[in-house]
């Protein structure tokens, strides 16, 4: 390899009271903080966020709306606030959009950032990557950076009063990340940092399988316990780790990539805001792959805890799957896959899914 790299890990906190750790992390970044976030995380945060600065010599420079999403229209103009030029460091808080707006923002004008995601929905929160998307909510492309937060400071009493649909998609995001990346690597030899993300990646799964009925149940019931909280281990911290760890390749292919088709449909938008739409591509990837028994397991739980195991669950017509399929098989951005998936192989991996919910 040429040249050199370096890794940056972001530490973390989670517990019912983890905003109590800003007080000890913080301070010694400075003095002033502008906070970034949706409109529901800083409703949901802000109270407890001025509890944890106060008396510590932190002030807020100004509390700012993210947008509704992650583009580079909105970025530009956050990073020109007054709010933003005067901090010494961002809070990023809410959802992954927001966080990953003000992500990008603290990397532009490079300053440390701290993440507070207030719902369990993806790696966002953990990882050094944005997603950048255009304004009309299409994807765009990624922002690469290897620069992930300086803390994560998970509250699950407040993640846990979040609808149970971001932990469904959380869930769904992060099993995915196992099975992408076990696929594309195979009959690979790989560096040490592919290999540690590979590694972990198994973290992606089997803890989901261990609590993620659990964690659903307690989630609906609003409950911040054990389970629940294994639960957004994995989704934010292990998943963000193998982000930031695993060349792109082995991050996301096919699964992520119908995900990313399916949001660009207004149906399947409609469906991305309550559920997995990527357990979709799950189910599909592991028939086209021959994985009948892996597929048997995922689909179980994916009946078990409510993510989508059909069409009619994802709100796509035959003609959307169509498209979908075609730009799938267009988009394919992983050159490392052991052989090429067709829209014909997912035509036929549909089909016996399809048939599978007769059973």
């Amino acid at each position: 390899m040429e040249g050199r790299y370096t890794m940056t890990f972001p530490d973390y906190t989670i517990g019912v009271e983890a905003y109590e750790k800003v007080r000890e992390v913080c301070p010694r970044y400075g003095k002033s903080v502008g906070v970034i976030g949706g409109r529901r995380g800083i409703e949901a945060a802000q109270e407890k966020l001025t509890k944890a600065v106060e008396g510590v010599g932190l002030e807020f420079t100004g509390f700012l709306l993210a947008g509704g999403e992650t583009s580079y229209e909105n970025i530009d103009k956050l990073r020109e606030d007054r709010a933003v030029q005067e901090a010494d460091m961002i809070f990023a808080v809410g959802g992954g959009k927001a966080i990953d707006t003000a992500k990008q923002v603290a990397h532009i004008q490079h300053k440390p950032f701290f993440t507070f995601p207030t719902v369990a929905g993806s790696c966002a929160a953990a990882d050094s990557i944005a997603t950048i998307y255009y304004e009309d909510g299409r994807f765009r492309e990624y922002a690469y950076s290897n620069k992930p937060p300086v803390h994560v400071f998970l509250c699950t009493r407040m993640l846990a009063q979040a609808p149970v649909e971001y932990l469904l998609r959380g869930i769904s995001d992060t099993m995915a990340k196992y099975y992408e990346a076990q696929i594309a690597a195979r009959g690979r030899k790989v560096c040490h940092r592919d290999g540690m993300g590979l590694a972990l990646s198994r973290m992606c799964l089997e803890p989901l399988y261990a609590y993620g009925e659990q964690a659903v149940a307690d989630n609906r019931a609003h409950a911040a316990t054990p389970a629940f909280e294994e639960a957004v281990l994995s989704i934010v911290m292990t998943s963000g780790l193998v982000s930031n760890f695993a060349a792109p390749q082995y991050n996301g292919h096919i699964a992520h990539t119908l995900f990313t088709e399916l949001t660009n449909l207004s149906a399947g938008e409609q469906c991305h805001q309550h559920s997995g739409l990527a357990a979709y591509g799950i189910l599909l990837l592991l028939l086209c792959d021959g994985q009948q028994e892996e597929f048997r397991r995922f689909f179980d739980f994916c009946q078990k805890i409510g993510l989508p195991t059909c069409r009619k669950d994802i709100g796509a017509s035959e003609e959307d799957i169509h498209r979908v399929f075609q730009a799938t098989e267009k988009h394919q951005d992983v050159k490392v896959m052991p052989y090429k998936i067709t829209q014909d192989m997912l035509h036929e991996a549909a089909e016996k899914l399809e048939a599978c919910q007769e059973k």
